[in-house]
């Protein structure tokens, strides 16, 4: 009897498929992994983070603005004693609206004004919230001033800071396994105050804000005018942003919604207040 060794065939441990193309595949599923991991950290996150007392939150950053300069102008710059001025004004307010904001026990505000040109405000950690004088400057009446600090007081009271920072902080840690280097991504948790809310959080925080402003004034007039005067001020190539493409409701949405609450107002028997101090040139 004899023997022969019988042909191998070529195809044992080639794969059929591309190299390429078997790479790519597994790529996209760890892609899909990763993604589907930091929305649930996310989600989870700034979900958790709502639950943290304020009294906590507040005595941990204390006087100090997380993530946003505030620093007014030097003592020797003449509109200095102007720039206090309206930072009391602005205290002043912001005081009697949360005095009508039916806010947590224990929940303080405390408001702030910085000299940024940028027409922008801020709500931040422990209860601050900030007004930009390029902000200021361009609200045509105090009950426009008065629509923005409610929403701030809004974001506050709704816990928004805190959640964006859990939400935040959650990234962190999952780049933090990944790559082994979370010190440098420390500076993005100082700078996610900044980066806006989610629609959902802006809407609230509208609805918010009308209800303070009709408790205080009796009527959610001159509101309106705050997103009015914003998208002007707006750089046109983002005036028309589709809502999809923002974290904030469109304007024209916002100015609809704003004007349906103020309805029932009557100019004549309560006109608008003018802001008490107007800026110098």
């Amino acid at each position: 009897m004899s023997y022969e060794n019988p042909e191998v065939p070529h195809e044992v441990n080639v794969s059929r498929d591309s190299p390429v193309l078997e790479f790519l595949r597994l790529a996209a599923g760890l892609a899909l992994v990763v993604l589907g991991l930091s929305a649930v950290l996310y989600f989870s996150g700034g979900w958790l983070a709502r639950y943290i007392p304020f009294s906590v939150e507040y005595d941990w950053v204390g006087n100090t603005v997380f993530g946003i300069a505030v620093e007014g102008p030097a003592e020797s710059v003449p509109d200095a004693g102007q720039h206090d001025a309206v930072e009391a004004y602005i205290q002043r307010l912001t005081a009697a609206l949360a005095a009508h904001g039916d806010l947590p026990e224990g929940m303080t505000i405390t408001a702030h004004y910085t000299a940024l040109d940028e027409p922008n405000a801020y709500a931040t950690l422990g209860g601050h919230i900030v007004i930009t004088r390029g902000l200021y400057e361009r609200m045509p009446s105090e009950n426009a001033l008065a629509t923005v600090i409610a929403h701030e007081i809004g974001h506050v009271k709704s816990r928004d800071p805190i959640a964006a920072l859990g939400g935040a902080a959650s990234f962190t840690v999952l780049f933090a396994l990944l790559s082994g280097d979370a010190q440098a991504l420390t500076p993005y948790l100082a700078q996610v105050v900044q980066l806006g809310y989610s629609r959902q959080a802006e809407t609230r925080a509208d609805r918010t804000a009308v209800q303070m402003l009709r408790a205080y004034y009796g009527h959610a007039g001159g509101a309106a005018a705050v997103f009015e005067v914003l998208r002007e001020a707006r750089d046109p190539l983002h005036r028309n942003q589709p809502t999809l493409l923002s974290t904030h409701p469109a304007d024209e949405a916002r100015i609809s919604s704003m004007a349906a609450a103020a309805k029932d107002w009557d100019e004549i028997r309560s006109p608008l207040r003018p802001l008490q101090i107007t800026l110098e040139d």
